[in-house]
């Protein structure tokens, strides 16, 4: 029992001091507080002001949640923790097989021979498109099925003398392997000569189609050599 009462006493004592030092502090100002504190420690000073029970018995916030379906509340005060070990994401390369190594070389023979089925295409849109000519009546409508039936046409000749100046070229090595292999010295045109070989060749071919290709034909290629003479 007198141990109760003498705890009780120095309580009594310690709460009279608090009050007297609490009076003491509120005449200094808020900068002589802040001395004081950094004088004496946050911890001491924070003893004195309020006890040392007080002061102990600060516990953090323990967020709860009133629905277990809710998010959970988190402190703002919590430090962020340091982020793990990141798994290593595999960069994914992207290539472009024109000139990717890996995929071979360009043939433009054996390119045209998987794709030939293109120019059957071609040449049934040019039929379907001639027979919509013959039937429709809207002007509009014809003039753009013409240009679209000019357009598929010089695709498909252009595709054709791309062919025959390929197998020509065929043709020009084997008889340069023939020759080489009999010990003879081939002969190599030079650029001159094939230019004026391919335009006789095409006057030909224009010739056979009636003079009046030939006619439009030398003036497209008098208003290029033009164009040509005023950029110079």
């Amino acid at each position: 029992m007198l141990r109760g009462e003498s705890t009780n006493n120095s309580d009594s004592d310690q709460d009279s001091e608090r009050v007297v030092i609490k009076n003491e502090l509120s005449t200094l100002s808020f900068e002589d507080l802040q001395k004081l504190k950094e004088k004496i420690g946050a911890k001491v000073y924070t003893e004195v002001v309020f006890g040392k029970k007080q002061a102990m018995s600060y516990k953090p916030k323990v967020f709860k949640r009133d629905n277990k379906n809710r998010p959970r509340e988190m402190s703002s005060k919590k430090p962020v923790p340091i982020l793990g070990d990141v798994i290593p994401v595999k960069k994914q390369e992207i290539r472009d097989p024109r000139f990717d190594p890996l995929c071979g070389t360009f043939d433009k023979k054996e390119f045209a021979e998987n794709y030939s089925f293109l120019s059957k295409a071609r040449l049934n849109d040019i039929r379907l498109i001639k027979k919509e000519l013959k039937q429709t009546t809207d002007p509009e409508l014809e003039q753009n099925l013409r240009r679209l039936l000019q357009r598929l046409n010089d695709k498909e000749k252009s595709n054709k003398r791309k062919k025959l100046e390929r197998e020509k070229k065929e043709k020009q090595k084997a008889e340069v392997e023939a020759e080489f292999s009999q010990g003879k010295q081939p002969y190599f045109k030079n650029k001159s000569e094939v230019r004026v070989e391919s335009l006789v060749k095409q006057y030909e071919e224009l010739k056979k189609q009636g003079t009046g290709r030939i006619q439009r034909h030398l003036k497209r290629r008098q208003q290029k050599v033009k164009k040509r003479s005023f950029k110079t």
